[in-house]
């Protein structure tokens, strides 16, 4: 998938296969259950850099607008996002629905 804007997107790095990119969120997090243990996620901060999805917290601002309409955005902590926030397993699962 070619990504004309890093915000908002991310990554699965796998040892088994050719790394996967996303230009949302919401994406690569419907598609993490199809992956391997052993792989690894990561997500672009909203304030530039990239960490591991896990240890990311998740919220939707009211102006966020992403490349697939999820309207996640990561944050280093809770206190860099306003509002709820959500886990990485919380954005899996909502993926999921």
């Amino acid at each position: 998938m070619l990504i004309s804007n890093e915000a908002g997107s991310a990554q699965i790095v796998s040892a088994g296969t050719d790394t996967r990119f996303y230009d949302d969120v919401g994406c690569m997090a419907a598609d993490w259950p199809k992956h391997a243990r052993g792989d690894h996620a990561f997500v672009r901060l909203a304030t530039g850099g990239w960490i591991a999805a896990a240890d990311a917290v998740y919220a939707r601002p009211a102006a966020a607008r992403t490349a697939m309409g999820s309207g996640l955005v990561a944050y280093r902590s809770a206190a860099d996002a306003a509002g709820a926030t959500l886990t990485f397993d919380d954005v899996v699962r909502g993926a999921q629905r």
